[in-house]
């Protein structure tokens, strides 16, 4: 089969289908995902705006390899694919030959921090670290530190969405040192909470780590990271990032706080705080839209990654935490009007307002929200 430029091999797609018509990769000998297409492409896209003549890349837990062969094919990128499953291994020296880049790319077969940190004493810097493990990535990302140039960048996806999410609170607190609070914009803590501990742990090692694009899609997050290893600039973005987020349980306000619950108030109870967690941007406006700027470059990207690209645009004009809708409506016990009036009221009112790729029926407001539910009371019916 072919994914942007790559040829590769994988396992028979249809022999691995569940009941309801699903295709589930977990069944899989060796992984490879469909679904996350739509994040190669972005990958590619993004070390497009920051590479442009070339690149040195690890694919720590390549799987099939396909992440690396387009790397290195879309980007004349040259690195290595490592996969400690001697199967996956298997996969990866064929795609690599089928795509005739035994010149460019190396395959290994080592466990992925053995591998990390063994390729630290080379020498070599290494412009780009990819991190896409079945589950949570926390386990390599220490690792993944070590090989990173002076100025690089790290991918790093995370399909453990039940604890990120909350539906298994204990996990996500012993994972990810979090403790869970019920709110509507739970996907959206999810990738905050995500970040600030990969953030968190590069501090340690005095690497400066800011998300240049993040998103939700299905089952996987995904972070791609500009990295900058300064001790006093990853100070900086520790002290102006790391924080919580209030919360109204009874009024669905919410918004940032660095420095505790000083000067916030609800319209009626006390407000929970949520953290710490990243309170910065999710993502770099300017890295998105160049990236759109990208794609008449890379014509086989698919539909799905240029919608997503889209949205992520619209989305980086308004940064608080994203408001469910039908929650704001179910409280007020009135029916949802259309979107798109409900958007339009709101920006007339002098509110910016932007969709959401968390969740469809999601919007971000930006002002005083306490004013917004007013608003947004007068036009249920």
């Amino acid at each position: 089969m072919t994914e942007g430029l790559a040829r590769i091999i994988v396992p028979r797609l249809e022999s691995y289908v569940r009941e309801d018509g699903k295709l589930e990769p977990a069944w899989m000998p060796v992984f490879y995902n469909p679904e996350a297409a739509l994040s190669r492409d972005i990958t590619v896209l993004y070390l497009s705006t920051r590479f442009k003549h070339g690149l040195n890349f690890i694919d720590a837990l390549a799987g099939t390899g396909v992440r690396g062969v387009r790397i290195s094919l879309e980007l004349e990128g040259e690195g290595v694919l490592n996969d400690v499953d001697p199967r996956a291994f298997h996969y990866i020296r064929r795609n690599i030959a089928l795509n005739n880049l035994e010149s460019r790319v190396q395959a290994f077969n080592q466990e992925a921090n053995t591998l990390l940190n063994m390729l630290t004493f080379t020498g070599i810097p290494f412009d780009f670290i990819d991190i896409d493990p079945y589950g949570s990535p926390i386990p390599y990302v220490d690792s993944a530190f070590k090989p990173l140039g002076k100025k690089a960048s790290l991918g790093v996806t995370a399909t453990d969405t039940a604890p990120l999410t909350c539906s298994n609170p204990r996990k996500m607190l012993r994972r990810y040192w979090h403790r869970c609070v019920d709110v509507d914009f739970e996907k959206e803590v999810g990738l905050r909470v995500l970040i600030s501990n990969i953030v968190l742990r590069g501090a340690a090692h005095d690497i400066m780590l800011k998300p240049a694009v993040s998103f939700l899609y299905k089952h996987y997050y995904r972070v791609v990271f500009e990295t900058v290893r300064n001790a006093s600039l990853s100070f900086e973005n520790l002290s102006k990032c790391i924080g919580s987020i209030w919360y109204c349980t009874e009024t669905l306000e919410r918004g940032f706080a660095v420095s505790g619950e000083n000067g916030i108030a609800c319209m009626s109870g006390k407000p929970v705080l949520i953290g710490p967690l990243w309170v910065c941007e999710l993502m770099s406006s300017s890295v998105v839209n160049d990236m759109l700027a990208q794609l008449p470059k890379y014509p086989w990207m698919q539909r799905q990654t240029v919608k997503m690209l889209k949205i992520l645009a619209e989305e980086t004009s308004v940064q608080t935490p994203y408001i469910r809708v039908d929650r704001v409506y179910s409280r007020l016990r009135k029916n949802m009007p259309p979107f798109s009036q409900l958007m339009e009221t709101l920006k007339q009112h002098g509110f910016k307002v932007a969709r959401t790729h968390f969740d469809p029926r999601g919007i971000r407001v930006d002002g005083d929200l306490s004013e917004a539910f007013k608003i947004m009371s007068t036009l249920g019916r």
